[in-house]
């Protein structure tokens, strides 16, 4: 547990201005800090950016703060993303949010293979990257199940890991009523996310209408899914995806692949019969158990309700689980 009164300041590090998973969560925890009595939690953009909260999360509360104090009251709570700001503040203490775990290393390495002969001069920013090493003063936070094995793969202590899971855009939360056409043969998926499965499955299956995701705010990917029958991801997953979360709680049924966070129960929990090692030979399999759901979705929709549920009450727990780690 942590003391909040021993802190005189709560900063939460974010990128500006992007709209994604990882920034979202980022304004969640902001805004269910405050709404459980933290007062003294501010959001740092970086890198600087004029008007950096994107307006998408207008819907969350946040206060941003320009300035950074090195100091043993000031708590950082900071994405995987940023891992380099570790050692930058010592005198901190520091929590990671493993949101991600696929792009950790990859910016890891790109930030040290983008160092300067110059900078080299002056120091190397291998020693300033935080590369899983025990410190007392870093605690981790997982995102998903698939992030606590990471960790622990790591051998980061289980005392200075917690689980912390985000919550699905308030908007998906409303009931406005999920009204299907069991006639429809569309198919959603996200065109950023496996790419190349997704291109096999839409060449050998012409007959079907995939519908990309794209270029809509919040409302719009709601009623679009609550009109549609099916989400189909093959993607990385490399934390609890959102939008496989947002898919069922507008009562669509998925097939997915399993790789990332997808191939563990704990992360999605779907039926095995919905996930699919993608290879080239399973591709007329996949096919067909699209063409049986779509054909039949009474029938499989109700083997989705657990996943249903445990979506649909995220948010309690996301603020029951602040309440116990900040002692509220």
């Amino acid at each position: 547990m942590i003391n909040s009164q021993d802190y005189k300041k709560i900063v939460i590090f974010c990128p500006p201005k992007k709209v994604t998973g990882g920034p979202e969560a980022l304004h969640q925890l902001s805004h269910k800090l405050r709404a459980i009595g933290l007062e003294n939690v501010f959001m740092h953009y970086l890198p600087k950016r004029a008007h950096p909260k994107a307006k998408n999360y207008s819907i969350y509360e946040s206060v941003q703060t320009g300035a950074v104090e090195d100091h043993p009251h000031t708590l950082l709570i900071i994405p995987e993303s940023m891992t380099n700001l570790i050692k930058k503040y010592p005198k901190c203490r520091k929590i990671i949010w493993w949101l991600s775990v696929d792009f950790y290393q990859i910016l890891v390495d790109n930030r040290i293979r983008k160092q300067n002969i110059f900078q080299k001069l002056f120091y190397k920013q291998a020693d300033r990257e935080y590369h899983l090493e025990p410190l007392p003063d870093v605690f981790h936070w997982a995102q998903s199940y698939r992030s606590g094995v990471y960790l622990k793969n790591h051998h980061i202590p289980e005392d200075q890991i917690d689980y912390v899971c985000d919550y699905i855009n308030p908007v998906f939360l409303e009931s406005t009523g999920i009204k299907k056409n069991l006639h429809s043969r569309r198919i959603l998926y996200n065109p950023k996310k496996g790419k190349k499965e997704m291109h096999s499955l839409m060449l050998n299956s012409p007959e079907l209408e995939w519908v990309p995701i794209k270029n809509m705010n919040a409302r719009e990917i709601r009623d679009l899914m609550a009109a549609s029958l099916l989400y189909v991801d093959f993607g990385e997953n490399p934390g609890r995806d959102k939008m496989l979360r947002e898919s069922v709680s507008q009562d669509c049924c998925i097939i997915s692949g399993r790789k990332g966070s997808s191939q563990y129960q704990q992360d999605l929990m779907i039926p095995e019969e919905y996930k699919f090692d993608f290879r080239e030979e399973s591709i007329p399999e996949i096919i067909d158990k699209i063409k049986t759901v779509l054909e039949n979705y009474k029938d499989h929709i109700p083997n989705f309700l657990p996943y249903k549920n445990e979506v649909l009450n995220e948010e309690a727990v996301f603020e029951n689980k602040l309440k116990e780690i900040f002692g509220k």
